[in-house]
């Protein structure tokens, strides 16, 4: 079997669409459906059948998948460690984080484990929550950043998890908002207003916040990334909830307030046990957490 297939293959199971997979691996869609019939001609059974949303593994294509994950982790780990025999060159960390982290929390841990450890280069990727734990899990990424947005943290074998800071949710308001001259507010008040959001995560965590404060959120932009949540909000579309983390990255022409009863996410950084360059880079994300969070504005934009 073709690695190139096999690596195929692993992203059409991870995306649920042969389309999307080739759009990630910069194949054509035709190109990646003659691999996987390849794959089917070789061992003489189907791998994937089709549903609603997409495709899935097929009962032989789940066996296959699990070889996959192995196997290509395998081959990657093999061809960096090669190339830093061969040519002498440092070892390499990959790190994955939910972008949020991006803003404060990852620069200055990087800048404090690169101080502590330059022979290791880091190579980083964003991604929300449920995407990064199982790539660190089939051994794609070396820590993980994630954090308890619903639907949660789920318990993975041969993971370890660990606590990084606790991080109150605030309102992000347009300026001249009608609640613009508050400092803190109620999420009652909050009723009438339209919302913005960008991952279902957070619009479930929203969701539930606002049924225990008596209504039921009116979500009528979808706008796909935090930029582009930012926008709307700057442009008096809407308004919405982002992490006290992300304050120091956003826009200068939005406000920042306080909820009287704030709700909290936990950041936790994820490893592999007895893996000791991601034990280090760990112990600089604890060490850059308390400043990162101690630096946050109590208000942006005003």
């Amino acid at each position: 079997m073709e690695l190139a297939a096999l690596r195929s293959y692993r992203e059409v199971c991870r995306q649920a669409s042969i389309s999307r997979a080739a759009e990630v691996l910069g194949y054509t869609q035709s190109a990646v459906s003659r691999q996987i019939a390849a794959l089917e001609r070789q061992l003489d059974s189907p791998l994937l059948e089709r549903h609603a949303r997409g495709v899935r593994p097929t009962a032989a294509g789940a066996i296959l998948l699990d070889h996959a994950h192995a196997i290509v982790a395998r081959a990657d780990r093999a061809a960096e460690e090669v190339a830093a025999a061969g040519r002498r060159r440092s070892s390499r960390l990959r790190v994955g984080a939910v972008p949020t982290a991006a803003a404060t929390l990852l620069p200055r841990a990087l800048t404090r484990f690169a101080a502590d450890d330059p022979s290791v280069r880091v190579t980083f990727t964003e991604d929300v929550t449920p995407q990064l734990l199982p790539r660190l899990q089939e051994g794609e990424l070396d820590v993980a950043v994630v954090t308890d947005y619903p639907p949660g943290l789920p318990a993975m074998p041969g993971i370890d998890l660990v606590p990084l800071l606790d991080d109150p949710l605030r309102l992000l308001l347009p300026l001249g908002h009608r609640l613009a001259g508050r400092t803190r507010v109620d999420l009652a008040e909050l009723a009438d207003e339209t919302w913005v959001e960008d991952y279902s995560g957070s619009a479930t965590l929203l969701t539930g916040l606002c049924a225990r404060a008596g209504f039921t959120p009116r979500l009528d932009i979808d706008c796909g990334s935090l930029l582009g949540k930012q926008a709307f909000v700057a442009a008096g579309l809407g308004i919405t909830l982002v992490p006290d983390l992300l304050v120091p990255a956003l826009r200068t022409d939005v406000l920042v307030r306080d909820l009287t009863e704030p709700p909290t996410r936990t950041v936790h950084a994820a490893l592999r046990p007895h893996d000791t360059p991601a034990a280090r880079f760990v112990t600089a994300l604890r060490d850059a957490a308390v400043p990162a969070k101690n630096d946050l504005p109590a208000t942006g934009g005003a």
